[in-house]
This record gives C-alpha cells, sequence and structure tokens, in this order.
C-alpha cells in the first residue's frame, strides 16, 4: 500500500460526509479504514459519528466501485452500530472461532453480570449465546455478501439486534478483542461457583429469569484496577498526512490476569455455555514474581498512555518470550493476539511500526 491508498480513502471520507467532522476524525476514520483494508483486523467500530442509512449507502457504493477498496464493506448492527469489515477476514475469523482452531485468536469471556462479587472467566471460555448469533446471523451475513457483491451493489440491510446477548460481548468479538466482557441480557444471573439448581441466591442463572431492568449496562467492573491496552501504531512518514494511530483498545480486571488457576479440578457447567472440551494451551509464563509485579513504562509521544516493557513490540516480537499474566488463559489469549497482530502486521506497508501501551484505571462506575 502506498500513499495513494490513504488519499483515496480520504477522498471517500470527505465526498461522503462532507464537513460534517473535522479533519481530525476525518483522520481518525481514514486510519481505521486503512487498518482494516490492510488486513490488520477484520473490523472497527465507526465511532466518530453516526452513519445514516443514506451515509452507508453511499460508502458502500464508493467501496464497490473502487479497485483499492472493493474488499471492504459496512455491517450494521441495528440501529448504530456501524462497524467497517474486511469480508474475506471476518470470515475466516468466524470459521476459525467456531471451528476452534488453534489457528485463530483464542479469546477469554469474562462474565460481569453485576450480581457477582467479582468478575469470573467463563467455563471452556465458550458462550453460546454468542456462537449461536454468529452461526445464525453473523456467517449467513457474510457469506451472502461475498456470493453477491460482484453480481449487484449491496442495500441496507441491518442485522438484528440479538436478544440474548449484549451488544458490548458482540462488539468485542467482532472488533478482535483477546478478552471478551460478557452481560448476560434480560437480567441473567450466572456464577461458575453455583452448581445447585434449586438455588435461590442472586448468583443463581435462570434462564427463563428477567429482571425489570434487563441489559441496563450495570457490571461487576466498578471499583476493579482495570488494565486498559492499547495498540499503537507509527506510521510511515514516506506517507504524507497519515498520522500516529491507535489500532484498538480494550480492557481486562488486574486481577484476573494476575490469578493462577487450579486444572486438576474440572471447571463447572455453566448455563450459558455448551460443554466443550477444553484442550489445553501452550504458553509460557515467567518464574521471576518481580517481574510480573514490575510496572515500568515510558510514556507514549502523545502522552495519552504508557509503553509497557513487558510486552514486545513489532521490533521486538518474540513468540517465546515470557508474558506477564499468571492466569494461563489470559496468557494464551495474550500470546494469540500478539502473534496474530504481528503476523498480519507483516503483510503490510502502510505501518512502521506497533506497539502495546498499558495503563491501569480504576472507575468507581463502569459504563458499558
Amino acid at each position: 500500500m502506498d500513499r495513494s491508498y490513504f488519499e483515496n480513502a480520504l477522498g471517500i471520507v470527505r465526498t461522503v460526509l462532507h464537513k460534517r467532522i473535522n479533519h481530525a476524525a476525518q483522520i481518525s476514520l481514514v486510519n481505521d479504514m486503512l487498518c482494516v483494508a490492510a488486513g490488520l483486523r477484520s473490523a472497527s467500530l465507526v465511532d466518530q459519528l453516526f452513519l445514516n442509512e443514506n451515509d452507508v449507502d453511499r460508502i458502500q457504493s464508493m467501496f464497490h466501485h473502487s479497485a483499492r477498496y472493493n474488499h471492504l464493506d459496512l455491517l450494521v448492527i441495528g440501529d448504530d452500530h456501524v462497524f467497517i469489515i474486511h469480508r474475506q477476514l471476518l470470515l475466516q475469523d468466524i470459521h476459525d472461532y467456531l471451528s476452534g482452531s488453534s489457528q485463530g485468536l483464542q479469546r477469554v469471556f469474562v462474565n460481569v453480570d453485576y450480581h457477582l462479587a467479582q468478575p469470573e472467566i467463563m467455563p471452556a471460555n465458550r458462550y453460546k449465546a454468542l456462537e449461536d448469533y454468529i452461526r445464525n446471523i453473523l456467517l449467513v451475513d457474510v457469506q451472502h455478501r461475498i456470493q453477491n457483491w460482484d453480481q449487484a451493489e449491496y442495500c441496507y440491510r441491518p442485522l438484528t439486534v440479538p436478544d440474548r446477548l449484549s451488544l458490548v460481548t458482540l462488539t468485542g468479538w467482532l472488533l478482535s478483542y483477546p478478552i471478551n466482557y460478557v452481560l448476560p441480557g434480560h437480567g441473567r444471573r450466572y456464577s461458575s461457583g453455583s452448581t445447585d439448581s434449586s438455588s435461590t441466591s442472586p448468583n443463581h442463572y435462570n434462564e427463563d429469569e428477567e429482571d425489570d431492568e434487563q441489559d441496563n449496562g450495570r457490571n461487576a467492573l466498578a471499583n476493579q484496577v482495570l488494565v486498559i491496552t492499547r495498540v499503537h501504531l507509527e506510521p510511515n512518514v514516506e506517507i504524507e498526512g497519515l498520522q500516529e494511530h491507535c489500532l484498538l483498545s480494550f480492557s481486562y480486571p488486574s486481577d484476573l490476569a494476575e490469578k493462577n488457576m487450579d486444572r486438576s479440578t474440572p471447571s463447572p457447567s455453566s448455563p450459558l455455555s455448551p460443554a466443550i472440551e477444553r484442550g489445553e494451551y501452550d504458553f509460557t509464563t515467567s518464574d521471576d514474581d518481580n517481574t510480573v509485579k514490575q510496572q515500568q513504562s515510558t510514556p507514549f509521544e502523545n502522552g495519552n498512555s504508557q509503553l509497557s516493557p513487558r510486552l514486545p513490540s513489532s521490533e521486538s516480537f518474540d513468540h517465546d518470550r515470557p508474558l506477564p499474566f499468571s492466569n494461563p488463559d489470559i496468557c494464551a489469549a495474550g500470546r494469540s493476539f500478539l502473534t496474530q497482530l504481528h503476523s498480519r502486521f507483516l503483510k503490510q506497508t502502510i505501518w512502521k511500526g506497533w506497539q502495546v501501551g498499558q495503563q491501569n484505571v480504576v472507575l468507581p462506575v463502569v459504563a458499558m
């Protein structure tokens, strides 16, 4: 990819949006488009502004007639969730996830139902409500797009909002987050520590139970130490106008990452997940507790985040490098994420390097 890709993407944004967003927001949207077009990720959420039906139709039409961006599309869920997607890459991510392929991203699902005292990693790292939506809705839609893209321009057809699945979880999965928060819909209650089917405690989940409050975004993350993780992209200076960019940003509870798991005791069954046998991950941890606990860092150039020497960059990437996670599932997900990021990064030329920044935060209320 050369500077013409940047100029072409900027032309699409300016043509469709005119002066509805400022220059900085335009560049941010262009960078998101370039990241998907370059194959660094299969989807990116459009959060710079609200795109109406006419906007979506026009951008899709320009993608359809563009030699450089013909492989891109817009995916709409409900009224206001619009994603830039790489059709083939998203299809591959779907197949990898549904098949449990070791070549795909290894994800960790963290239950943050507000009834829980602490966030919990879900048994077997699977979530049936998400799998059902991906298999029955998302997979069918993406396959249809691929099969019909060259025949006619794709008409505006938003996907249905999932009934038994929080958009927080679905969005995190689409954005390739290695840690996905699960907010059970319709006030569902679940605890991996409860196996008594007759329990009436707040920690018991009943599939037919609905709270009056339903899924209002309350969660168990308030006052928890959260590690905010950002992947920072360094632009190629030869591409005029291209600026540094945050590829993605996600968080995870610090306590979970530092918690060892007793693999000698089988995980309890979950009414949210199917009975799926999980194979052991290959991972490497550090024997030095001080290394795990160190918080050494140097600031990003923009001062908004911190670079962690505990995590590799594009220049220091080593698949066997110990990662600062005691929890084997989170360690495996982190290694899988970094490995895929580096592999995809090597196939593009528009960005010069990537670095991972981390910052600990504690919030009294975490809105989702």
